[in-house]
């Protein structure tokens, strides 16, 4: 057909192709697809445009296409997929009428439709890509499996998505963190829905809706979100033309005073600062500018200015001391040079590498032409100088986001261990008696076992116990409706605060009376008494509910009575540690006035801790279907749980159990500490040391063990001889992702603190199937079998996470590494190296 060879059947091809690519009525799918499995076909690109409206049943032909492609390890795209491209490499398969050029960014897209004006676009603006891929019903390949690819790509310097939902959490987030650090990822999501907030029971957990959660693991993962299509465009040319700014301030430079004022509106709405020059560029900028100029930020270099006179400007506050980015408005005028302004800029930008340039060259005709020269020269171009606002504040956000989640935390709990033990007894306490919904005095006590301050609470059944209790604890008290029938105590009339000592009876008697208005079959277990706490101090909220798609997150906000109010919360991925945490509080309104108002300062590092002590707990109860402290009260030197909820899932009836055992637990989609994997072992002197998984907190004691590394263990370990290690570096090796990654250190007690003498790093790969071992051990401890207990403990992690192959590069003249690997049966490979000899173990 037309030159081609072609055949009435898959099994009539006379030679097995890498890829079919299969178009028809939904219905006849799956037998076409199971024919290509039958002749061993590996991959398959299914376009069925309008899928769902074709068939009377869409989901269950889906199932079956996904179990087909399962089991016979068919790689898949689609169907409703528009195809993929491969400029740089030719390949087109695709039903796009667009034909885009070689680029440096990848674009992914959900939508077929969407894809294919998005294409169209791309193609009149002269945008390139290395990739285009139209995932569409994504029953095999999905957004992490082609993050994971590209993020190894070098023919792409960053990633752009369009996405509506995601259908596994864990595996696109774990996969975006992978690589959103070294390759910027832009995402513009369509549907923001508020659905699951709605199933929520508990009042804050109503608060943290689908889109609120997708804007959470955006954040944890370090991509960018937009708000459209074209922010997705010129914030990913953007980020792949010029280097990040370090800070949220920009000089604008102008020959036109009106685009500036609206570049400052946007920058200030956006929460940007303008830069404050100096005075020794005043002074150098007073030498070119007309005697009339006015020297400031923006700098109007006024409409008579010539190519030489506008890019000397530019140039003068790129050399400013403060100077971290530019941008530069050129508006059509008389005696204006767009093209040769254009040629000098982009000399400018050769000049000044490591700073921000951004041009916003308004009009056509010769603007377009000068807009071309800019981006010939990696220098991001504009029409509107709102448009180059908006993607200056996103490049500065991800830059933050990144340098954020590099940071080092504090070791805020050192040594703590919860009271599991008595948790898992008071859960299994109330399971038995048939009840999803813990009694406020239980979830105090469960709150309690894992280190979170709660005052004295006791049930009183009379009026008369009411009073003895409350003379017990001194006055005022507060007293709230105990029954397994109302969640919301306050909807039934049930919590009186500020009660004193001639009100407790009658108090009492109130509770009673207003819960059998309120619900007459509710069962009255009594009313339980509390002293009332009057330190000065704020109500916040914490919170914890189970996303459908990204499993348990977290809520933190105003809490108390102005919960619903205000509205202001913040919603975390956990697991939490002290830097999260502290984003995580930063990121409401109250928090923000809190750490500028000096008369009553909380201590927030108590709200810190709460939030990952919180934290801890929902990792290891995956049972728990809701969980909230309302209010969680601080004052200036602690706070203290006064209210809290907990609601179980139903399963929790059957059976209990706190997360246990070598996975991660299933309600998570970012693993929490593997504690599980912490052994003690000795020397062969007897010397006594630790076996753990690393953890972010450890890149101080990471940093120390580098440094008793000889020059020749640092070639072994890193293959080349490096005299430091920087913050970066050392941020990469000790905030790992223990579903892609386990990294063990050896440790041992010195002089009353911990001390690193080893580390083995296993590295899983995007298939789960292989993974890389590299161990290194310091000088003073080698010869001591520590590296071959780091080696085991390893390959034992490897063998329960169903690895089956693990390879190891060791530089050909380490003779004690060569050996070590040959006794723990590892065999010699292939390898391209000379220098280096690869070593395999099947497991």
């Amino acid at each position: 057909m037309c030159g081609i060879p072609a055949s009435s059947s898959v099994k009539d091809l006379p030679t097995r192709p890498d890829l079919a690519v299969l178009n028809g009525p939904p219905e006849a799918l799956p037998r076409i697809l199971r024919q290509c499995a039958k002749a061993r076909i590996p991959s398959a690109v299914i376009f069925s445009r309008d899928f769902r409206h074709r068939t009377a049943k869409p989901d269950k032909l889906l199932t079956e296409l996904s179990q087909i492609c399962s089991r016979h390890a068919i790689r898949c795209i689609g169907p409703n997929s528009l195809g993929f491209i491969r400029p740089g490499h030719g390949i087109n398969i695709s039903l796009a009428l667009a034909r885009p050029p070689k680029g440096k960014i990848a674009f992914l897209s959900q939508s077929a439709t969407l894809a294919s004006a998005i294409l169209d676009f791309a193609q009149s603006k002269n945008v390139g890509f290395s990739t285009f891929v139209s995932l569409g019903s994504q029953i095999d390949v999905n957004f992490a499996d082609l993050i994971d690819f590209l993020g190894v790509d070098p023919e792409t310097r960053g990633i752009i998505i369009y996405l509506e939902s995601i259908k596994d959490g864990r595996r696109f987030l774990s996969a975006a963190r992978s690589f959103a650090r070294s390759k910027p990822i832009v995402v513009v999501k369509g549907g923001k829905f508020e659905q699951s907030a709605r199933l929520s029971m508990s009042r804050i957990g109503a608060l943290a809706g689908e889109d609120t959660v997708y804007d959470a693991v955006f954040k944890r993962a370090g991509m960018v979100r937009v708000d459209d299509v074209l922010e997705l465009f010129n914030t990913s040319e953007a980020l792949s033309k010029q280097p990040t700014p370090k800070d949220k301030k920009i000089i604008i430079v102008t020959n036109a005073g009106g685009p500036a004022v609206l570049a400052v509106d946007t920058l200030i709405k956006r929460g940007g600062e303008l830069t404050e020059l100096s005075e020794e560029t005043k002074t150098a900028l007073r030498d070119i500018l007309p005697p009339h100029s006015v020297i400031g930020n923006p700098l109007d270099v006024l409409s008579d200015a010539p190519a030489e006179r506008f890019a000397k400007a530019v140039e003068l506050c790129l050399g400013d001391e403060d100077a971290d980015a530019v941008l530069a408005i050129l508006s059509h005028q008389l005696s204006c040079e767009p093209r040769h302004t254009a040629q000098m800029l982009a000399q400018l930008s050769e000049l000044f590498p490591f700073r921000t340039i951004l041009a916003c060259w308004m009009g056509s005709g010769d603007m377009e032409d000068a807009r071309k020269i800019l981006n010939e020269n990696r220098i991001p171009t504009f029409v509107t100088p709102e448009q180059a606002i908006k993607s200056f504040m996103y490049m500065y956000n991800y830059e933050k986001h990144i340098r954020l989640l590099s940071e080092t935390p504090s070791n805020i709990l050192v040594d703590f261990q919860p009271d599991k033990e008595r948790a898992i007894a008071i859960l299994n306490k109330v399971v038995s008696k048939g009840r999803l919904f813990l009694l406020e005095r239980e979830a105090k006590e469960i709150f309690a076992a894992y280190g979170i301050n709660t005052p004295p609470i006791k049930l009183a059944r009379t009026a008369e116990e009411a009073l003895r209790i409350a003379q017990d604890f001194g006055f005022p008290v507060a007293l709230k409706v105990e029954s397994p029938d109302v969640p919301h105590k306050n909807e039934a009339g049930g919590v009186f605060l500020h009660v004193v000592e001639s009100e407790v009876q009658d108090v009492f008697l109130q509770i009673e009376r207003n819960l059998k208005k309120f619900n007459p079959k509710a069962r009255f277990n009594g009313v339980t008494v509390q002293p009332m706490i009057y330190w000065p101090g704020y109500e916040f909220a914490i919170a914890a509910k189970k996303d459908p798609t990204f499993g348990t997150v977290i809520v933190f906000g105003l809490g108390g009575q102005l919960l619903e109010a205000e509205k202001d919360y913040a919603v975390g991925i956990p697991p939490l540690n002290q830097t999260l945490a502290r984003r995580l509080i930063e990121e409401t309104r109250i928090c923000r006035y809190l750490l500028t108002e000096s008369r009553r300062k909380p201590r927030i590092e108590q709200l810190e801790e709460a939030l990952v002590r919180f934290s801890i707990l929902v990792a290891d109860f995956p049972q728990i279907k809701e969980i909230d402290i309302n209010p969680f009260y601080l004052g200036k030197e602690q706070g203290t749980c006064l209210d809290g909820r907990v609601i179980l899932e139903e399963e929790a009836l059957e059976e209990f159990r706190s997360h246990q055992g070598a996975a991660c637990p299933e309600h998570m989609v970012i693993c929490p500490y593997p504690c599980h994997y912490i052994y003690s072992t000795k020397m062969k002197d007897g010397t006594s040391y630790l076996i753990r998984p690393i953890k972010p907190e450890d890149e101080p004691i990471m940093e120390e063990l580098f440094y008793t590394f000889s020059e020749q263990t640092v070639r072994n370990r890193f293959f080349q001889y490096k005299k430091e290690i920087s913050h970066e570096e050392l941020a990469r090796y000790c905030q790992v992702d223990y579903d892609r990654e386990i990294a063990l250190v050896a440790s041992i007690e010195e002089h009353g603190r911990e001390r690193l003498i080893g580390v083995s790093r296993l590295t899983i790969m995007p298939s789960g199937h292989s993974a890389e071992l590299a161990v290194v051990v310091a000088d003073p401890w080698q010869g001591q079998g520590v590296g071959k207990k780091l080696m085991e403990h390893a390959i034992k992690i490897a063998k329960e996470r169903g690895i089956r192959e693990i390879w190891m590069d060791v530089l050909a003249d380490n003779k004690a590494m060569n050996g070590l690997s040959k006794s723990m049966g590892f065999k010699k490979a292939e390898s391209e190296d000379p220098d280096i000899v690869r070593y395999v173990l099947k497991i």
